[in-house]
């Protein structure tokens, strides 16, 4: 495997994630620079040719991947922690005495590892951490009335999102991912985060076909909107009654088509939060 990389300031950020969706890329891992503005971007690919388009295109240098360097680069990563709400701390550490460490230091704080990856979602991209905040401040809701619920995550990338809402205390999880490279890479992860296990598939959304009668308390569905669209009414006909769902990954540009759609297909208005050029939905199922 081949990585793409190159450092950018942070205001050239939403300009080269729009390249990306223009060029069908999502394979993309943004890491902002300990002690400066600058943010180093990088994208894993499978053969030369896209590489040289990417490099072409966006200039950058391109490597090969080192997988025996890799583990090595996220035990010591010494990337600031993220936090979210009062609740959430996310480490791309993945060195055990490290999390504990951290665990010690904010016993009051549920710690999450996610090592930066080749997928999507180590909770500093503005659609991960916006989904993030929506799922917790539910899971708090859930939590103050004592109530059970489940948890559904499509297009899971790191897992971060199925991790958070088992950690949250959701008593049913599961998540899935077209990509098997994100599989792996997730379960390793709910590895890493969880003695519970839980239910990760490699799935084409667009043949996703759970069991008669089969819904979730909460989904999330962190993709873009010429994904969403056309499955929007599957994915809403499997929300449970006065459940939730949590749409991420839509750029401003592309928000109408998306409102469009839930309104077409008899969706409830929903609750908007914008960050930069990111729009993300949040949907409750009133019955």
């Amino acid at each position: 495997m081949l990585v793409w990389s190159k450092i950018i300031s942070a205001n050239e950020q939403s300009s080269i994630e729009e390249r990306f969706l223009n060029m069908g890329q999502t394979n993309a891992v943004i890491r902002k620079l300990s002690g400066s503005k600058k943010l180093h971007i990088e994208v894993y690919l499978k053969n030369k040719k896209e590489a040289q388009i990417l490099k072409k295109e966006l200039g950058g240098k391109v490597n090969k991947l080192e997988y025996k360097n890799w583990a090595k680069i996220n035990a010591s990563s010494n990337r600031p922690l993220i936090k979210i709400r009062d609740k959430i701390l996310i480490t791309d550490n993945s060195d055990a005495k490290q999390i504990n460490k951290i665990k010690r230091q904010y016993p009051k704080k549920i710690v999450i590892s996610i090592p930066a990856a080749l997928a999507f979602g180590t909770g500093d991209h503005a659609t991960t951490s916006t989904c993030l905040r929506m799922l917790v401040d539910i899971a708090k809701e859930y939590q103050k009335g004592n109530e059970k619920w489940s948890f559904c995550d499509i297009g899971l990338g790191t897992g971060i999102l199925p991790i958070t809402a088992s950690l949250m205390g959701a008593f049913k999880v599961e998540g899935f991912d077209f990509d098997p490279e994100a599989i792996a890479i997730a379960k390793r992860n709910v590895i890493i985060n969880l003695r519970n296990k839980i239910n990760i598939y490699e799935q084409d959304l667009f043949d996703w076909s759970p069991k008669k009668g089969a819904s979730w308390n909460v989904i999330t569905a962190n993709i873009f909107a010429n994904v969403l669209n056309p499955n929007l009414k599957k994915i809403w006909n499997r929300v449970a009654d006065n459940g939730y769902l949590l749409l991420s990954g839509i750029l401003e540009e592309h928000h109408n088509s998306v409102l469009q759609t839930a309104q077409k297909n008899g969706l409830p208005v929903p609750k908007l939060y914008c960050k930069g050029k990111w729009v993300s939905f949040k949907f409750n199922k009133i019955i």
